[in-house]
């Protein structure tokens, strides 16, 4: 059975970033000093897609984890920050997972998966991953499991995932190759110096023997941490911490210039007389700013939208244009490929033996799911695609009868009975 769902306003950001300019701190409108970042789900590769851009990674910086990385590391679905340079092109591609750590509890209908105080949705876009081979489906993850996710996350208990990889069956199999232990990152909250516990999302934290990295006031309510664990849930279902270390706290912190650039998306949390707050982000809106309401009413608090905005010189961020996020169902099949007519290496049109018509462009998430080649397929694209592979496809519908793929995954051609 595939965990199923339609995509809506459940996704919320997990975009912490900080924009940084050549020479400092300081303000200037000087195009020569000025930057622009984007952060979001990788989407394809043929260099790195991001937000509907094609970043060009020749000269990138890569960063997993705050350490220094390579290109290979990155995957279809990882949320990432790119900071680009003069020419457009990526200057630093930096990815930081969301959590990783123990299933506490499966609900295969609803499409939620409870991993150690979060809920994590799976939606239409994830990209599944497994190290384990008998686990090969979102569906049959198990309590227990060890998983990485990443994707919009709230800090507070929710995440919707863009990415989810099974790392292992359970704690004492990961530790094999995991000597730091497994961690959750998100808000401290209900902290109690006398018990040494403290609550991210539902889960609760005890401390008491674990290392404090970068908190020399100790451990207080609404910072944001990560923890880490290696010895995992005691029988209460208690996280014991062997490590708590601060962490960025979900807002973007402006280190860079006047009218550096900033894109992200994510979840109205508030909206005020000239202002909007999405997610953790507040976001300036003035008499410039283009709202595009796709016909639906007034923004409201609830609804996904994109954000392209800029910093002023006090450090605000202000909405050049907001737009909601379309709701429309998504429609799920299966086929094989007939014909492919490409216009750049991710954009283009499929045609289906049946003569469906998919279009593709660079916000789709392309996934190669083939069992054979998967080293040499992670970094995949519409180029990769020939005629006769079978693929599934979850999209729109558009009005001339055409469809727009929100995911496209190469798989394994099923055995003919499957096919009937």
């Amino acid at each position: 059975m595939e965990i199923k769902l339609k995509l809506g306003v459940l996704a919320v950001m997990s975009a912490i970033m900080t924009v940084s300019a050549c020479g400092g701190g300081g303000s200037s409108s000087d195009a020569d000093t000025t930057s622009r970042s984007t952060t979001g789900p990788i989407t394809a590769f043929g260099s790195v897609y991001v937000n509907g851009t094609r970043y060009e990674t020749d000269s990138a910086d890569i960063y997993i984890e705050d350490e220094v990385s390579d290109e290979s590391e990155l995957r279809t679905g990882m949320m990432v920050t790119v900071v680009e340079d003069d020419n457009g092109h990526a200057a630093s591609i930096s990815h930081d997972d969301d959590l990783e750590g123990i299933v506490t509890g499966v609900d295969v209908a609803a499409g939620t998966i409870d991993v150690m105080g979060y809920t994590v949705t799976v939606t239409n876009e994830t990209i599944f991953e497994s190290d384990v081979a008998t686990i090969t489906d979102a569906s049959m993850i198990q309590q227990g499991n060890i998983i990485e996710v990443s994707g919009y996350s709230s800090g507070m208990g929710a995440i919707s995932a863009t990415r989810i990889e099974v790392k292992a069956v359970d704690l004492a199999t990961y530790l094999m190759s995991h000597d730091e232990g497994i961690e959750v990152k998100g808000v401290v909250m209900n902290h109690s110096a006398d018990t040494s516990e403290f609550d991210i999302g539902s889960m609760t934290v005890n401390y008491a023997d674990a290392v404090l990295d970068d908190l020399p006031n100790g451990i207080e309510n609404d910072i944001y941490v990560e923890v880490k664990s290696t010895q995992g849930l005691d029988d209460n279902g208690v996280l014991i911490a062997s490590k708590v270390e601060l962490e960025d706290d979900g807002s973007i912190e402006h280190e860079g210039y006047e009218d550096d650039e900033y894109e992200f998306s994510g979840i109205i949390r508030e909206i005020g007389a000239d202002s909007i707050t999405v997610d953790s982000q507040v976001v300036m809106i003035t008499a410039d700013t283009e709202i595009e309401e796709d016909g639906q009413g007034p923004l409201a608090v609830g609804d996904e939208v994109e954000v392209e905005a800029y910093f002023d010189g006090n450090g605000n961020l202000i909405a050049e244009e907001i737009e909601r996020e379309d709701e429309s169902d998504d429609i799920e099949f299966k086929g094989t490929v007939d014909t492919i007519v490409s216009t750049d290496l991710n954009v283009g049109t499929i045609t289906m033996t049946d003569g469906t018509v998919i279009l593709v462009n660079n916000d789709t998430f392309m996934h190669d799911s083939q069992d054979e080649d998967m080293e040499a397929d992670i970094h995949f694209n519409l180029s990769d695609l020939m005629s006769g592979d079978y693929i599934e496809v979850y999209a729109t519908e558009n009005d001339d009868g055409t469809y727009t793929a929100i995911k496209i995954e190469r798989e394994d051609m099923p055995a003919v009975a499957e096919m009937i």
